[in-house]
């Protein structure tokens, strides 16, 4: 174990901490990286890495959270890196690997098979009733074809850019 690499690594958790506290510190994955952060430090002074066995597994699940939040997928990408640089430096994934329960899930009782309701018939009673067709009265007049024309012409004299050019022929 190499404590200038850990060094490096906590110098990061450092930056992304530092940098994000403002917007994120009350994200529920926050805490994870507080932790690790404090625990890459411990771990490069005094070297003693017994409780990052159960830190690990459970900063993966908090920032595989912000992978899939996409508006900030790429901070997430860099966490999980750095958590898995971690990892490979300090031997913790051949731990886990060969330490099943390592962290475990709470175990629920038996699954009971979701209700899904029951299919329902919706039956009309009402008979079908063409549509009725309604006059003008004689007192409106129709709309003259210029006016149409008029009409159609001040939609299609709003300026164009170059980007309109690019797609006018999509549409």
């Amino acid at each position: 174990m190499d404590s200038q690499e850990i060094l490096a690594i906590h110098s990061i958790l450092h930056l992304i901490f530092h940098r994000n506290k403002n917007q994120h510190h009350g994200a529920k994955w926050w805490k994870w990286l507080s932790v690790l952060k404090r625990a890459t430090l411990d771990l490069a002074r005094s070297g003693a890495q017994a409780h990052l066995v159960h830190i690990v597994p459970r900063c993966y699940v908090a920032f595989s959270t912000v992978v899939a939040d996409n508006r900030f997928s790429s901070l997430g990408v860099v966490l999980l890196a750095t958590l898995a640089r971690l990892s490979k430096v300090t031997g913790i994934s051949q731990e886990l690997k060969t330490q099943p329960g390592a962290i475990r899930r709470k175990k629920t009782g038996p699954v009971a098979k979701e209700d899904l309701g029951e299919r329902v018939i919706r039956v009309d009673e009402a008979p079908l009733v063409k549509p009725v067709k309604i006059s003008r009265p004689e007192s409106v007049p129709e709309p003259a074809e210029t006016d149409l024309k008029r009409a159609k012409s001040k939609k299609s004299k709003k300026k164009k850019n170059a980007i309109d050019d690019l797609f006018n022929g999509l549409f």
